[in-house]
């Protein structure tokens, strides 16, 4: 537990870091998505984060699709997902980058995929994006950002209003 200073108020901090039990946290986070080990789980302000990485050997390359175990580098993607229990919920996924091996691919360097979790670039789970989709179709404007915010797809600090904004995704 930590005190903090924000905006003029003084902040009581609590972080929860919960022991990870794998198969427990890939069956509710990561049923049927992709090969995903969670490494950690900590919750703090309101959310909940899980650490996690792929668990395959390597991947094909996109371009000329040559398989590769050689990693060039790895990078984090912080993917938001449907809130659980009235908490945010957060994806920290660590991403290899692997050198493809081919003389004549263009493609030198590529990440490793995870489609059924999440576009490329995307900030947002798969599962996330659909209800929000069907909010914005169903609502649009004011009206599904209301029922956004009640169903807990919030972006920011929920406990911290000047800090919480809502996702306009339509």
């Amino acid at each position: 537990m930590s005190a903090d200073r924000c905006c003029g108020r003084l902040w009581t901090v609590m972080v929860l870091v919960m022991q990870t039990d794998a198969l427990f946290w890939d069956s509710l986070v990561f049923d049927g998505i992709d090969d995903v080990d969670v490494e950690a789980l900590t919750a703090a302000f309101g959310t909940v984060e899980v650490v996690a990485r792929g668990r395959a050997a390597g991947a094909a390359c996109p371009d000329c699709g040559r398989f590769s175990d050689r990693v060039h580098d790895r990078y984090q993607r912080r993917l938001k997902d449907l809130p659980l229990a009235e908490l945010g919920f957060v994806i920290r996924l660590t991403v290899r980058r692997f050198i493809c091996g081919a003389a004549n691919c263009p493609r030198r360097t590529f990440a490793e995929p995870f489609y059924r979790l999440a576009a490329p670039h995307a900030r947002f789970t798969i599962r996330l994006n659909h209800a929000l989709e069907r909010v914005g179709l169903a609502l649009a404007g004011r009206a599904g950002a209301r029922l956004a915010a009640q169903l807990g797809f919030r972006r920011g600090n929920p406990h911290h209003p000047e800090r919480a904004q809502l996702i306009h995704r339509y």
